[in-house]
Formats: C-alpha cells, sequence, structure tokens
C-alpha cells in the first residue's frame, strides 16, 4: 500500500522545482502512504464553522497528529490581515507589497491562523472593491504580497467570495491568478460561491488545473450552502469538481460532496485511490513549502488576540493614497492659494470617520500644523457651527451619506478638502466642482495619521495612483468586467481613469519612447524628466495597442515603472514584456497566442493621457500557459 501512495502522487512531487523539493517531495509522499482511507477522506473535507458574535467564519483543515500533521485554520472575514488589495495596488510598488505581507503574516499567526485568503486575484469575480481592475497590476501586487505571507510561514489562497461562471474576462483573470502563482509559488486558490452548484472551479479557466500547468498548491472550494440531491444524482457533479483540479471542500453541511459523494464514488470505483492520494498531496505540499506543517501557529489564540497595529501602516497609506483634484493649490496646507495661510485648519469627522479626524489633529500638531476638531458633530447635512470661520477644512468621508454634509461645508466660502475612507470606486461626488481638493485615502482607519498629515502639509508628496477607474457612478456597459477597458470600448471619459494621480510639487514629462524585439519579449525604454519645484514619484505606465480585431479593448497594460526623483532630475527608465500580456488565452490548446500584426505601445501618465507611441511588428507567438521553471527565475 505503502509504494502504490507514493506512485501515485510522483508526478505532483516532480512539478516541484524549488531547492529542497526532492526531500519535501518524498516527505509528503511518505505522509500520504501512511494514512489510512478515513483519514484521507477527513483530510480533503474542510470544518466550517459559522461566525460567532460578529467574528469571521472560520475554516479548519483537519491534522492527523499520527503522521505529524497539525490541524489548521483560515479565517473568512475581517480579522487581522493584509489592507484592502485596492489601497495595496494604489502603491504600484511590488517590493512594498512583499514587505507587508510579511509583515501581516506575524500578525495571522498571532491570531492562531495558518492560512490566508488574498483579494485581488482568483478564479472568480468577487466585486470591484476586491478585485483587481488589471492583471497586471493585480498579478504583480498581490502575488508580492502573497510571497511575503509565504515567507513568514503564512499559505495564501488566491481568491475569495463571488459569482461563478462567465463573471469577468477569463483570460484577464487567468493571467493575473498566473502572475501572481509566478511570484508567490506554493499559493493555492480559492472557489468560494453561496452554492456549490455552479462549478466555479470547472469553469474559471476553461481548463481547470491543466490550464496552468505547474500549480502544485491545492484549489480550494468552499460553498455557504451543499446542492441539494442524492449521492448518486450528485456523482456527475463530483466528477466534474475532480475534473477541474478541486483538491479540497468546505461547507457547514454534513452531507458535502467530498463527505458523501466522494466515500461512495471511492468505494464504488468512479473514482480511483490514486486521484484521492493526489489531491492530498496538492493539499500538503505548500503547508509544507510555507512551514507551516513543522511550525504551526499556536491554536488557541484564535479569537483572543485582537488585531495588531499594522507595522507599515505609514508607508502603505504615503505611497498609497492618491491625490484627485488640487483647485486654487488648496495643497499643501500650509500655503493655500499660493500664499502662507493662518489660522488652524478645521478637521472634520462624521460618524465612525470622528476617530480618523481627531487622530489627524493630534497629527497635524506634530507637524506644526495648526489644526482643531469640529466642536460638534455633524449630522443631517448640516455644517458645525465653526465651519464658517474657518479658512481651511478637512473633511473626511466614508460614503455617499456624507454628500449633503460636503456641500453644505463647501458653501461656507473656505478651502475644502475632502479625504475620501472608502474603497468604492463607482462613489458619485456630485460636490465635486464645489471643492477644491479630493484625496483617496482608501479603508484607512489609524496608525496612517502620520503620513496623511505629511502628504497634506507637503512635507511629503502624493505618490499613489488609481488601481480602478473612479466611475462616479456613470458606468459604460460591462464595466465591472473590465474597468478601463470598457470605457476604451465606449470612448467614454471616467470620472477619474485607471492610473491616475496628481502631484503637488513635482511634474513629470516623457521622452525618447523606444521598442525592441527580444525572442519572445519585448524591451521598452524611455526618459522621465521632473521639471517641477519639488521632488516626487512617479509611475509611469506602458499600455499596448493591439491590432484591429485582435482582443476585447483597445488597449492594456503591460509595463511600469516607479522613480522618485527631484527638480530637475531626468532618469533614462527600461522594462521588459513577456509574451503573455501581449496576446490571447486559448483554453483549447492552453496557451497564450500572440498574433501577427502591428502593435503600438503607448507611455503616459495613466490609462487616458498617454503622450508617447512606438510601433513594432511581431510574427505570431504561441506561449505555453505552464509556469515557468522557478529555478530558471
Amino acid at each position: 500500500m505503502a509504494a502504490l501512495g507514493v506512485a501515485s502522487i510522483l508526478p505532483v512531487m516532480q512539478s516541484v522545482s524549488r531547492a529542497g523539493a526532492v526531500d519535501r517531495g518524498t516527505r509528503i509522499a511518505s505522509m500520504v502512504a501512511r494514512l489510512t482511507p478515513a483519514e484521507k477522506l477527513a483530510l480533503v473535507q474542510a470544518e466550517m464553522t459559522p461566525a460567532q458574535g460578529g467574528g469571521p467564519m472560520i475554516v479548519t483543515l483537519p491534522g492527523v497528529p499520527r503522521v505529524g500533521l497539525p490541524a489548521l485554520r483560515m479565517a473568512l472575514g475581517d480579522g487581522p490581515g493584509l489592507p484592502s488589495p485596492l489601497a495595496l495596488m494604489a502603491t504600484w510598488d511590488t517590493d512594498l507589497a512583499r514587505r507587508a505581507g510579511l509583515a501581516h503574516a506575524h500578525a495571522v499567526r498571532a491570531a492562531g491562523r495558518a492560512i490566508v485568503p488574498m483579494g485581488g486575484v482568483g478564479p472568480v469575480p468577487t466585486g470591484r472593491t476586491r478585485d483587481g481592475e488589471d492583471p497586471l497590476l493585480s498579478g504583480r501586487v498581490m502575488g508580492g504580497a502573497a510571497s511575503g505571507l509565504l515567507a513568514g510561514h503564512v499559505l495564501p489562497l488566491f481568491g475569495g467570495k463571488g459569482v461563478a461562471g462567465p463573471g469577468a474576462t477569463r483570460a484577464d483573470r487567468l493571467l493575473g491568478l498566473y502572475l501572481a502563482m509566478e511570484q508567490a509559488r506554493g499559493a493555492g486558490i480559492l472557489c468560494r460561491t453561496a452554492i456549490a452548484d455552479a462549478h466555479p472551479a470547472a469553469t474559471w479557466t476553461g481548463g481547470g488545473r491543466s490550464a496552468m500547468d505547474g500549480i502544485s498548491g491545492m484549489i480550494a472550494e468552499l460553498a455557504d450552502r451543499e446542492v441539494a440531491g442524492d449521492g448518486m444524482a450528485r456523482q456527475p457533479f463530483l466528477l466534474a469538481t475532480l475534473a477541474a483540479g478541486v483538491d479540497l471542500e468546505g461547507s457547514p453541511a454534513t452531507d458535502t460532496l467530498f463527505a458523501v459523494v466522494l466515500r461512495q464514488a471511492v468505494s464504488g470505483g468512479a473514482v480511483q485511490p490514486a486521484t484521492l492520494d493526489r489531491m492530498i498531496a496538492h493539499i500538503l505540499l505548500p503547508l509544507d513549502q510555507a512551514g507551516v506543517i513543522d511550525r504551526p501557529p499556536p491554536f488557541g489564540a484564535l479569537g483572543t488576540v485582537q488585531p495588531p497595529h499594522d507595522p507599515l501602516a505609514e508607508e502603505e497609506l504615503a505611497e498609497g493614497a492618491v491625490l484627485l483634484r488640487n483647485e486654487n493649490d488648496v495643497l499643501p496646507l500650509a500655503t493655500t492659494g499660493g500664499a502662507t495661510a493662518d489660522g488652524p485648519v478645521l478637521i472634520v469627522g462624521a460618524g465612525a470617520a470622528h476617530d480618523a479626524a481627531r487622530a489627524l489633529v493630534e497629527a497635524l500638531g506634530r507637524t506644526g500644523q495648526a489644526a482643531r476638531l469640529a466642536a460638534d458633530s455633524p449630522g443631517g447635512g448640516h455644517s458645525p457651527a465653526d465651519v464658517a470661520r474657518a479658512d481651511r477644512i478637512v473633511v473626511f468621508s466614508e460614503g455617499p451619506q456624507d454628500d449633503r454634509l460636503i456641500a453644505a461645508i463647501a458653501g461656507s466660502g473656505g478651502h475644502v478638502v475632502v479625504v475620501l475612507l472608502s474603497d468604492d470606486p463607482d462613489r458619485p461626488m456630485p460636490w465635486l466642482d464645489l471643492v477644491d481638493g479630493v484625496v483617496q485615502a482608501w479603508s484607512w482607519r489609524g496608525g496612517g495619521e502620520a503620513a496623511l498629515a505629511a502628504l497634506l502639509t507637503g512635507q511629503r508628496d502624493f505618490a499613489g495612483r488609481l488601481p480602478a477607474t473612479f466611475t462616479g457612478g456613470q458606468v459604460p456597459a460591462q464595466v465591472s468586467l473590465s474597468g478601463y477597458k470598457a470605457f476604451d470600448r465606449a470612448h467614454v471619459a471616467p470620472l477619474f481613469p485607471f492610473g491616475y494621480g496628481l502631484s503637488v510639487r513635482a511634474r513629470f514629462s516623457y521622452s525618447d519612447l523606444r521598442v525592441t524585439r527580444d525572442g519572445t519579449r519585448l524591451v521598452v525604454s524611455f526618459g522621465v524628466t521632473n521639471s517641477g519645484s519639488g521632488a516626487g514619484r512617479d509611475v509611469p505606465q506602458v499600455y499596448l495597442d493591439l491590432p484591429a480585431g485582435v482582443g476585447d479593448a483597445p488597449k492594456r497594460l503591460v509595463g511600469w515603472r516607479v522613480v522618485q526623483l527631484e527638480p530637475g532630475q531626468a532618469a533614462r527608465l527600461s522594462l521588459g514584456i513577456d509574451a503573455h500580456l501581449l496576446g490571447q488565452w486559448h483554453p483549447a490548446t492552453l496557451e497564450w497566442v500572440v498574433p501577427a500584426g502591428d502593435y503600438a505601445l503607448s507611455l503616459g501618465a495613466h490609462s487616458a493621457n498617454l503622450v508617447r507611441q512606438a510601433m513594432v511588428h511581431l510574427p505570431e507567438l504561441h506561449v505555453p500557459g505552464a509556469l515557468p521553471d522557478s529555478e530558471s527565475e
């Protein structure tokens, strides 16, 4: 029996190419061979405990202490973990993302968890506040965060709760997931839906696990409830789920597919024991790669540890906050209107934003900028009494419920800056033309007030760029599927375009865009100059214009660089563009195909402001969907 168990998972072990893979593969194969049939069936079933007292739902992977496997847990919902995907992507900084992942790994483990779901990329669409709008940006940034989690001995699972089926553009979702997995080898995939009858894992790629050959991690499917029916009636659904590559199932129900139907299918011969062995190997291998089998977190800590202070909150906010509007030079606050401003700044925060407003008042005081908190708590659209006496006002807003308040304050005659504290890219801003400044600070609530104070006073320049199109609530058809590409198709200008972000003092210009072909890669180079009066961080972006009739949109992001420049400083930058970013996904052949034709590459500050262009002719290229061997990276 042991020899059969090892042989059945040999292909899984051979697909892993990290250092030490031989020893790890032998260890996992030995563990699987020592498991009893009952233990094997138990290991592919996660236990889902409903949320208690407002806490998150807990998912437990049962352990087998006899063979050295501890029980491990994951929380679905709020708790210690990464900042919002959009906030992290707004930094466009993959190195910061990795450091954020590593820092958050300590918080996750301290809370008794060894596994964490990752937003931004995944097999099913989870909404614009969790999904990345562009596969390159989301894949690179969230892949960086996941690699940090792995380094901190936490296993990330890409995905979240969404709607299975033809939600987002499949090629885009597959590309984002591919790029993330390329950076975070050993990460898994999470398909979570309300009911397990939509075959989410079977539809997300048009090829299941085989669509990305080289995935050695688990594919987990969690459903809030199971599909109805007896064992025999549900067996076709089980076989389709296994064919898609699902290794682990979780549901609050007791008669789940893997608890009842899988047992019947194995005993009846419809599912071979070797298939079950490979599923378990897919589960155990990434857990071993992340180090959580030998170093499990303290199991008893779950539910007893509060989310700790984020040690990178200041840096995340400083690089991710986006300046959307700065009329009348309202920022920096120290020089409102182009002259030195006297008098304290009034800070207004309604509802839950009141604490953030108080924290900012204290942080501004530490910078030397006088500030005071509004004397009364505003509500019902009425301005605080002391607004009329203020020349400069900063208003914190969590959502549309504050629109009347913002409009009323803007009518007072003072200079108004609105700081948005939500991750809603579709929020209407009916007051936009009434205020001087708008800052997108994402779902910040505390821990980053010093960075925000430095940004508002000009001690630090704004560096964030939008990771999603801000639509203002006016959207063309299918904007939720492909973001800026939908606006391109419809020839409609959004409220604020993808990649957009202002600087207070820096002014960047681009020159001498060149492109050459190097095998299946393109190499792009260009010049960047800061002609402004202050230092700044720029994120020049390169987009690809596809030949007519190719693809689902006129252009796509294919690269960017982050550069910090002093006033008058210039730099020459270059970047490589992989063929995966140039082609179209073909599920029938499990490869990316780049059609022959003339391709235009454009350079600019954001998706709607591309000022330089270069052309290149490409022959037809075929690129396999397999993840590249990690030893060659």
